[in-house]
């Protein structure tokens, strides 16, 4: 594994000999239990597995008793992972206060919450899965923390190459998608967004460790191949994105002239975009392979609106409207005339879990990162890593619901990088 042992093992320097072959070996432990955590947050292959009929990890938890049994070693595992290192956790304390409201407001939710039985159990998922991003970043380096993912999502590459190449009937879509691949999850969206995660990881990794650059950067090669595969076009954007954004950052690190003219071509290709984007949407819809409707997102947006103006300040209860009995959900479905899974919008969704004291929360903990972001980038010396995981988690719930996800690294690796970036205190 392509992790820096110097870093890892330092721990056991200071021992008598006799202690330090045991204490190498826990910290190897120890990294193996963490890669074991990230593949399994991943969701990918025990869902299309256990439950091939469901469309979505969520559904899926919440459909079979046998997932839900399985999520119950990873718990124990981020428990033990994070009482080995409890006292790491003062160097995160922004993020473990700022996170513990937003967990502590899903639970409270269950007082008032449509079905509070589901809202207390997917709490206590989401708080796991919370405590093992804040992990994350309280004890690794930058160095290692990047190059420990980027591992496990080579792990996940090619195991989706194998599986797309060798198992087709599951990793490559049959239906109205037919020939994307979606690798080891339920569908091709689902691969290409974790795939955006290993190519900034390895990106980072590429960067940070110049001893093993190429490794790194044929893996990000490899990454983003899968990335296109799935036609994926947003996600294909956001690989470019991150790609075009180490330049930017490396410049704006170092200073000088070079650090304004990089600002000012963002700023500029930011306003470009942006003025494209009112003037026609249509056309920028196009090029990005959707309707103008997004797929009938605008007519769910438009249904939850309505009800979530019922409940505007506190919502349904955290994870309580989709549930299969939920009232207000086939209200939805029947006005959209589809299965809705979803709201296919992090904001929104949240919106109707949470009414708008949750979404003014979460606005106010992400704006706090992002202020931090823009001053404390280069702080954290993690490959550009956790700004850019920041950004990716912003730009994503325009689209998906990945705020407050329980059971997701998506939603990990962004309190991940929420608590390198405002920490009080961190190893570089």
């Amino acid at each position: 594994m392509s992790v820096s042992s110097s870093r890892l093992t330092s721990q056991s320097l200071d021992q008598p000999e006799a202690a330090a072959a045991p204490a190498k070996a826990i910290l190897y432990a120890e990294v193996a239990l963490t890669i074991f955590c990230l593949l399994m947050f991943s969701n990918a292959l025990i869902g299309p597995l256990f439950a091939p009929q469901t469309l979505d990890a969520a559904a899926a938890e919440s459909d079979s008793a046998i997932l839900r049994v399985m999520w119950l070693p990873v718990y124990a595992v981020t428990l033990l992972l994070i009482g080995l290192r409890v006292t790491h956790l003062l160097r995160i304390l922004p993020a473990l206060f700022m996170t513990g409201l937003l967990v502590g407001l899903c639970f409270a939710s269950s007082y008032w919450s449509i079905a509070a039985d589901i809202t207390i159990r997917r709490t206590i998922a989401v708080a796991v899965t919370s405590l093992f991003g804040l992990y994350l970043a309280a004890r690794y380096t930058g160095e290692d923390l990047v190059q420990i993912i980027a591992f496990s999502f080579a792990i996940l590459a090619f195991g989706s190459y194998f599986v797309c190449l060798f198992v087709p009937h599951l990793g490559i879509h049959d239906d109205i998608n037919a020939g994307a691949w979606k690798g080891l999850w339920y569908e091709k969206n689902q691969m290409a967004a974790m795939m955006v995660l290993g190519f900034i990881a390895s990106c980072a990794s590429a960067y940070i460790a110049p001893e093993r650059r190429k490794a790194w950067i044929g893996l990000a090669v490899t990454i983003s191949l899968l990335v296109v595969l799935s036609r994926s076009k947003t996600s294909l954007l956001a690989c470019l994105a991150s790609a075009g954004a180490f330049p930017v950052l490396t410049a704006l690190q170092r200073g000088g002239v070079r650090s304004i003219l990089f600002t000012w071509l963002a700023a500029t290709a930011a306003l470009i975009g942006g003025a494209l984007f009112y003037i026609a949407p249509d056309m920028i819809f196009k090029m990005l392979g959707k309707d103008p409707t997004l797929t009938g997102r605008t007519e769910i947006w438009a249904s939850l609106m309505r009800l979530s103006d019922k409940h505007p300040w506190l919502g349904y209860g955290y994870k309580a409207f989709w549930t299969p009995t939920s009232v207000p959900a086939s209200v939805v479905r029947a006005e959209t005339h589809w299965d809705v899974p979803s709201a296919h919008n992090g904001w929104l969704d949240l919106l109707i879990q949470l009414g708008w004291i949750g979404v003014a929360l979460f606005g106010a903990v992400l704006a706090i990162g992002v202020f931090c972001a823009l001053f404390r980038f280069a702080r954290v010396k993690d490959g550009f890593f956790s700004v850019l995981i920041l950004l990716l988690f912003s730009f994503l719930i325009m689209s998906e619901s990945f705020i407050l996800s329980q059971n997701s690294l998506i939603w990990a690796l962004f309190v991940c990088a929420l608590a390198r970036l405002t920490a009080n205190e961190i190893e570089a």
